[in-house]
């Protein structure tokens, strides 16, 4: 009778499935498709609405700082690129559709983004990254310069497909490998539905006012540097409304400086609620730091008060002498005369050193992910080899004394005949004798579904201020921060494998650890984060500065699948190479 009782449960549980399915296809099929693709596809997200195809043009130009500086003085700001930049030294700027930063895109999750990249930049050519996108369906859209596409020539346009699938805050940046575009960039808000969006419930606006993208740019001939938000200058407001909460979605895109941020609101109430688009736990603090090329979203709850409150937005850790801060009017949007008067039980600010261990995620650690040690462990040492020249010094960065050197076609369409690739296993003949770093194109081979660890520390305790941490950033996927430890001094691999053999090294969080694509590598520290490689392709693991990962501080993880093969590429894809003709052509 047991048999024939399973039998009976197993075909009423197709049949519920079967209903399911049907229910589904029926409301699927009576939904009513988008008639056209929208150029503005900021609304209210429904988890039940088709998504809409969302086209946006990006037009990247030079600009002529001198030429605008003239038409401000003329008191014709109309005409004005901005005039906080007439104080700049150098000549040209890049902007994006004739602005600094570039448009911002605000769309709902899953929609289609096609987002057309127009190049006319003399003589230089770019590739736009969408932060925090894993490209999972589209691996040749994620942007990285000759990994995942041919750089976009000037006066040449390229097509961004992808599906917008990682919800939350995001930015868009230029990699051109150089810091002529480093302050070409713009806000990539992912929203969700209130039904899935797990902090929906305790707050009540989310509005393009409350996007804080902070940058850095150099202002005198002195080489100092200035903080802008959202392009300005100088201290602005933002209007609230009392009894009410607002998100605030931080950007620091770290530019040249680097810096880290901190953030606070006199007499008001902080609660951090997302770190790189990913929730986790609501964390009421009074003071918040985030660090260069990281999104924070966090929410501030007004009372019945009336008056102006100062939101201050300043420069940290290795800028905190620089005095680089930013002030926004929180204006009450009342004619009340309360006070806030509960003011005594702020938290106290945390321990910056160790702030990432102390957030906490929504969920557990993957099983896969949750042992105390991982059989795929990576150390990677980052340190930089400087070279006396007769105009100065000259500094080549790397991993493991490997020093990456892009490839001359892109890897994820076909891997050069040329490519000297390099890692801890296959070290280059050239490069075995040399006491010095090694120039080779630095991969690192993960199979599909491995548990992964990076550890990573800092080998050259003099490449920068005692007190100058570091922030990597990794393409593809997003890891779990499971440890972090400043002043290790670690001299190399050999050496952080004992340390760590011998539980020396860093202590692992292995509990609700937060999930990020940003890690903070701490002055003289080691980080160590975890992930599991379940997206085909070639992904760029880096520096967040540009001068650092283009001149070498880089490397490339393949993530290959059981067959061995990538998502195809599309036929008519852009391809680039070297041409060497035939040894003897004339006549």
């Amino acid at each position: 009778m047991a048999p024939v009782r399973q039998l009976k449960g197993f075909k009423s549980r197709i049949s519920v499935v079967l209903g399911v399915v049907t229910i589904t296809g029926l409301v699927l099929w009576n939904t009513e498709l988008p008639k056209a693709s929208k150029q503005n596809c900021d609304r209210e997200c429904h988890e039940l609405d088709w998504p809409l195809i969302c086209r946006y043009k990006i037009v990247l130009e030079t600009q002529n700082i001198q030429n605008d500086c003239q038409k401000c003085f003329s008191n014709n700001q109309t005409e004005c690129l901005h005039d906080i930049y007439c104080d700049r030294f150098s000549e040209k700027i890049i902007t994006a559709n004739r602005q600094v930063p570039g448009p911002s895109i605000r769309v709902c999750e899953n929609d289609i983004m096609v987002i057309d990249v127009v190049n006319r930049i003399p003589g230089h050519s770019v590739s736009v990254h969408w932060r925090g996108q894993w490209q999972k369906e589209t691996p040749v859209m994620d942007g990285a310069p000759m990994v995942t596409q041919c750089p976009i020539l000037p006066h040449t346009t390229f097509q961004y497909k992808f599906r917008a699938a990682q919800a939350g805050t995001h930015w868009w940046q230029i990699l051109s490998g150089d810091e002529l575009s480093d302050r070409v960039f713009g806000a990539f808000i992912v929203k969700q539905s209130k039904r899935k969006e797990p902090h929906a419930s305790i707050y009540d606006f989310d509005e393009i006012p409350h996007v804080l993208l902070v940058e850095y740019t150099t202002i005198t001939q002195n080489g100092i540097n200035e903080m802008r938000i959202n392009g300005i200058a100088s201290n602005s407001s933002i209007t609230v409304q009392n009894n009410s909460k607002y998100r605030f979605r931080v950007i620091n895109t770290g530019g040249v400086s680097q810096c880290p941020l901190e953030i606070k609101v006199h007499k008001h109430h902080l609660t951090v609620i997302s770190v790189d688009s990913h929730a986790i736990e609501p964390k009421p603090v009074d003071v918040i730091q985030v660090e260069p090329g990281e999104t924070l979203d966090f929410i501030l709850t007004t009372s019945k008060n009336q008056g102006i409150f100062d939101m201050t937005v300043s420069s940290e850790g290795h800028c905190k002498d620089s005095n680089h801060t930013h002030t926004l009017h929180i204006q009450y949007n009342s004619t009340l005369h309360n006070t806030i008067s509960d003011t005594n039980n702020l938290v106290q600010p945390t321990d910056h050193g160790n702030r990432r261990l102390s957030i906490t995620s929504l969920t557990s650690l993957p099983y896969e992910l949750s042992a105390v040690k991982l059989k795929n462990t990576i150390y990677l040492g980052f340190s930089s080899i400087k070279y006396q020249l007769s105009e100065g010094s000259w500094s080549l960065p790397n991993f493991n004394n490997m020093s990456m050197v892009l490839p001359s076609a892109p890897l994820l369409l076909q891997q050069p005949e040329d490519v000297i690739v390099c890692n801890a296993e296959n070290v280059p003949l050239k490069c075995r004798s040399s006491i010095t770093s090694c120039e080779c194109t630095h991969v690192i081979d993960l199979p599909f579904g491995s548990a992964t660890e990076l550890v990573i520390f800092d080998t050259e305790h003099t490449l920068f201020k005692t007190d100058r941490s570091h922030s990597f950033y990794l393409h593809g996927h997003s890891f779990y921060v499971v440890g972090q430890r400043s002043k290790a001094f670690v001299k190399s691999a050999d050496h952080a494998k004992k340390l760590d053999s011998d539980a020396h090294l860093v202590h692992r969080k292995l509990d609700r650890s937060v999930l990020k694509n940003t890690v903070v590598v701490p002055a003289a520290g080691v980080s160590v984060v975890r992930f599991i490689a379940d997206n085909p392709g070639y992904w760029l693991f880096r520096s967040e500065k540009t001068s650092e990962w283009s001149s070498g501080l880089s490397l490339i993880f393949r993530v290959t699948n059981p067959t061995g093969n990538f998502p195809q590429v599309p036929e008519d894809f852009p391809k680039c190479g070297n041409f060497i003709g035939p040894e003897f052509f004339l006549a």
